[in-house]
């Protein structure tokens, strides 16, 4: 035999025979994906379906200029990119990788799955706005201390499984009320927002910035060291002096940090952080 048809004999042996999905089956996988409002755990059972009839290689799901893998695989040449749509809301694009060109059956059955995803997945989107709002300080657009406290925790497991260096960095406004006072509370809001914008310039984008209220803030800065917090800190206080807002309203701010030691709780590394940032103010 042709060793082009050879290969293409085999080629065809190994793709999966695709089926149109009956009335039934429609039904049986939305029951699977309703009321499921986490993206990992959505992405998980679509997926599951998909590859029972359907080789996947790999699969990236964009939306709003991110990128998440949701399977990890070799590449290949043969890429299908789909968009996801829900009336006239798009929910990002699916990129397929597969082992082979997908035909015309097994494209018209993707198209079949994404209507049956498009549902949940909209609902899914909205539930995690939502809650990233729930979680989110309003004014400065940084993470709250329901947020901190939920990711300090992970933070902290972390380092104690996997041995990676956690620091956690505490900064608050010299003198903010009398900034508040002299220049009013719209000026006292400009600062908070512009210091907010210093701080998440500064740090990496593995690391985490809060507002934990008035004009406190702190840092997750994991993996890292002592150095890396003197590092983000030196970062922070030029950034202060180059924007010329912060420099016209004479900001200024003190920090203090401490790096995670085995045995540590949330309490006992904020309170190291609090002493020596109190430490830094009296000596200035």
């Amino acid at each position: 035999m042709d060793p082009i048809l050879w290969d293409k004999f085999f080629a065809d042996e190994r793709k999966p025979r695709t089926k149109p999905l009956g009335a039934d089956q429609r039904l049986l996988i939305l029951q699977k994906l309703q009321g499921k409002l986490e993206l990992g755990i959505l992405f998980e059972i679509f997926t599951r379906e998909i590859e029972k009839q359907i080789d996947v290689s790999r699969l990236i799901w964009d939306l709003d200029d991110t990128s998440t893998l949701i399977r990890r695989g070799k590449g290949t040449e043969f890429n299908q990119t789909f968009v996801l749509r829900l009336g006239e809301n798009e929910l990002g694009k699916l990129k397929y990788t597969t082992p082979y060109k997908l035909d015309n059956d097994e494209i018209n059955l993707l198209h079949t799955y994404h209507r049956l995803f498009a549902g949940p997945l909209s609902n899914a989107i909205e539930y995690r706005r939502v809650k990233n709002m729930a979680m989110r300080d309003h004014l400065s657009g940084l993470g709250n201390r329901s947020s901190f406290e939920q990711d300090i925790q992970h933070s902290i497991a972390m380092s104690e499984r996997r041995d990676v260096g956690l620091v956690v960095v505490i900064f608050d406004l010299d003198n903010f009320k009398q900034i508040n006072d002299r220049y009013g509370h719209l000026d006292g809001d400009k600062v908070i927002r512009r210091f907010a914008i210093a701080l998440k310039h500064a740090v990496r984008t593995s690391d985490r910035c809060y507002r934990l209220g008035g004009d406190e803030f702190i840092m997750l800065l994991q993996p890292a060291t002592d150095k890396s917090a003197q590092k983000v800190a030196e970062r922070v206080h030029h950034l202060i002096n180059d924007d010329q807002a912060l420099r016209t309203l004479q900001v200024s701010s003190s920090h203090g940090y401490a790096q995670y030691q085995k045995g540590d709780t949330t309490l006992s590394l904020i309170d190291r952080a609090d002493r020596q940032l109190y430490k830094q103010k009296r000596n200035k």
